[in-house]
């Protein structure tokens, strides 16, 4: 998980976009609790994907929906929880 990009991508592949609906490309700005995008089964699936693909774990205190309101947003999180380094 290189880039906010790299996060967009994942966060995209864990919604589950409704029947007969086209999967959207996700930007960082993203409104995705605003627009419904994302649920607890989502936020939880996003934060073990992280977790498996990315070796990034995000403590609990940091699993709230601000910041899940965009994948900016969840970016900040995740450069603050491991210190602004990644894998």
């Amino acid at each position: 998980m290189n880039s906010v990009e790299d996060l967009c991508a994942l966060i995209s592949s864990k919604i589950t976009w409704g029947r007969g609906e086209d999967p959207q490309s996700l930007t960082p700005d993203t409104p995705l609790l605003e627009l419904g995008l994302l649920d607890s089964l989502a936020i939880m699936d996003i934060v073990a994907a992280l977790e498996k693909d990315a070796g990034i774990a995000l403590p609990e205190t940091e699993i709230v929906a601000a910041n899940f309101r965009t994948p900016k947003a969840l970016w900040v999180a995740i450069e603050d929880a491991s210190g602004g380094g990644r894998k």
